[in-house]
């Protein structure tokens, strides 16, 4: 069931066709997909909110689903989405008009990027590991190689959301989080103290081969 339109748009079942205007406009430039890629259910909130903006802005639709609710609309010849505009692009140009900035886009446009973040042991950093990622087009196995760096990110092109109007996909990237064990038994710390005694400094240098934070901040600046 569709959620209360009033509740869509956070307004109360009396507004005036100004407060639904203003209303609309403030969450379509929050939710607007094209400034709001890192949210994937940006694009569907934002058609949520055009829906329910195209119905209540229209006094005889808003008339049908004040009695009888979203089933009116379906059932009384005037469903959500119906007459009025013809998508959610030309509902968008005719609230803001391109006097806010936003480019109406009717050409091919990039799928959103994924972003996933995956958890593994300290341990499993060290010597790699081989961990599972799900994707719109199913689970996909991505190889962590050894020594993988806490914070560390891989792109798998194209595996993101896809395009819109015949536009490529997007990416998926894949963050690593590097989990440090707690709660050691008096066995795992005398390993641990045995890996630890047994380091040495080329052990401990980043995946870049880099000495630290310093000298990439010496390197960006030149």
């Amino acid at each position: 069931m569709p959620r209360d339109y009033y509740e869509v748009l956070g307004v109360q079942r009396g507004a005036s066709e100004t407060e639904l205007k203003r209303a609309f406009r403030g969450l379509a430039r929050e939710l607007h997909p094209d400034v709001n890629a890192h949210d994937p259910d940006a694009e569907k909130k934002f058609k949520e909110a055009a829906e329910a903006y195209e119905v209540l802005s229209d006094a005889e639709r808003r008339q049908v689903y004040d009695r009888f609710g979203h089933d009116g609309l379906r059932g009384g010849g005037a469903p959500a989405g119906g007459p009025g505009f013809g998508t959610v692009e030309d509902l968008f140009q005719a609230v803001f008009g391109g006097a806010f900035g936003f480019e109406v886009r009717r050409g091919p446009m990039r799928g959103q990027d994924l972003v996933h973040a995956v958890e593994i042991s300290a341990v499993q950093a060290m010597l790699g590991a081989t961990v599972k990622i799900p994707s719109h087009e199913g689970e996909r196995e991505v190889e962590l190689p050894p020594g993988v760096q806490h914070g560390s990110q891989f792109g798998l092109r194209g595996h993101g959301l896809p395009g819109a109007n015949g536009g490529p996909p997007g990416d998926l990237r894949v963050v690593v989080h590097v989990i440090v064990p707690t709660g050691l038994s008096d066995e795992q710390r005398e390993l641990a103290e045995k890996l630890e005694e047994s380091l040495e400094p080329h052990n401990l240098r980043s995946a870049q081969g880099d000495d630290g934070f310093f000298s990439r901040v010496r390197r960006a600046f030149g």
